[in-house]
């Protein structure tokens, strides 16, 4: 019986063991628990120590005590057969958009051994739901998060709290505000060189002159004034002579972003192209260039990938995706450094790419729809 009051007392052990149910057990609640009850178990035998208490007694209490150790660590390892789960949150889901970052992450997590939580709003722009999906990935004890946010305010209480817990964070297409850390880390479009992109093709297309609006402007995010700004910014300086005679705010409802196209269309003054500024602004103005026949000319230049057909028609002439596969396996690849105690780099820029007619079966523009092919069997 010495031996065994040994083990429990000996605090080597105990670390060891504690260290050996957190690498193996994905459930904190369960870790948590044990480590209370070792603490109370080593407590309880120091207390009952001789020689202040009878011999059988201590050695009946030594027996029990044993036992419930061994019962806890047996738990713990049982926690081995469940995979490390990281939380997934983007904006909404089944788009062409978000659907190229869920196959890089998957691809990137099956690689790691690591199972994925996916799940979104069905529309974007319900920030309530996404917060719900977030909180309820980190009460189920997910080791890791990566996050689109639909609101740069709104998230950042969540996030700080999770990454206070030592839970490792990867941000995706948005600044935060906090700056990078240990378990927090940035993964984003490069808006500077997306607005490049647009801005001589807008040069190109209307040969250095001309009128143009701009619509869908997200002022909830930081990303997306960062797009408007870096924009006008670009065009100043690539095509001094393009005037931007008209502004508009953008949100996540297609009918809205039409109802803005249109009115700028019918305007009397005349405009030679509009500049969307997000998939939802980019899909309504093509609704709109639809239903405003005498304006069928102008040209639109949209962000972020949501149509195909309409550029390989000509309607919508090019449109500035995101590189959004490879912004999800970087993401993932964070998660599962900062899991086994890495460093990563703070913020990652991934340059986005220009869809064109003639760029539409660049192999690398064909990657970002291999998530139509992939088994999901297993994520």
């Amino acid at each position: 019986m010495s031996g065994k009051l040994d083990l429990l007392r000996d605090p080597n052990n105990t670390e060891s063991t504690l260290r050996r149910a957190w690498y193996r057990c994905t459930s904190v609640v369960v870790f948590n628990r044990f480590r209370k009850l070792q603490k109370i178990l080593r407590l309880k035998v120091e207390l009952l120590s001789p020689p202040f208490h009878d011999a059988a007694i201590l050695n009946r209490f030594n027996t029990i005590a044993f036992i419930l150790i061994v019962i806890c660590t047996v738990i713990a390892s049982g926690c081995r057969e469940q995979p490390t789960t990281i939380g997934v949150i983007p904006r909404t889901t089944g788009t062409l958009l978000w659907e190229p970052m869920h196959l890089g992450i998957a691809e990137v997590a099956r690689a790691n051994g690591l199972h994925v939580y996916w799940n979104a709003p069905a529309d974007e722009g319900d920030i309530g739901k996404q917060l719900n999906f977030v909180s309820r990935a980190l009460s189920r004890g997910y080791r890791g998060l990566i996050l689109a946010p639909d609101e740069t305010l709104a998230c950042r209480s969540l996030v700080l709290s999770a990454t206070e817990d030592r839970i490792p964070v990867v941000i995706v297409d948005d600044e935060l505000g906090p700056p990078p850390g240990p378990f927090l880390s940035y993964v984003s479009n490069d808006e500077a060189a997306g607005a490049r992109l647009a801005a001589d093709r807008i040069a190109t297309i209307l040969h250095g002159s001309g009128s143009l609006a701009i619509i869908g402007i997200i002022p909830r995010l930081e990303s997306g004034i960062l797009r408007e700004e870096t924009f006008e910014k670009a065009l100043s300086l690539i095509a001094p002579d393009i005037r931007i005679v008209e502004r508009r705010y953008g949100d996540s409802v297609v009918a809205h972003q039409q109802q803005i196209a249109e009115e700028i269309m019918n305007e009397p003054r005349h405009i030679d192209a509009v500049v969307a500024l997000s998939a939802t602004a980019t899909l309504g103005t093509y609704f709109a260039k639809l239903a405003v026949t005498s304006r069928s000319s102008i040209q639109i230049v949209g962000f972020d990938q949501g149509l195909l057909l309409p550029v390989q028609s000509g309607e919508v002439d090019s449109i500035v995706v995101q590189n959004t596969k490879k912004i999800g396996q970087i993401a993932m690849q964070n998660v599962s450094a900062q899991l086994h105690g890495k460093k990563v780099k703070g913020v990652t820029l991934v340059a986005p790419m220009l869809l064109t007619r003639e760029t539409i079966a660049a192999p690398e523009i064909e990657r970002l729809w291999e998530f139509s092919r992939h088994r999901w069997d297993n994520q």
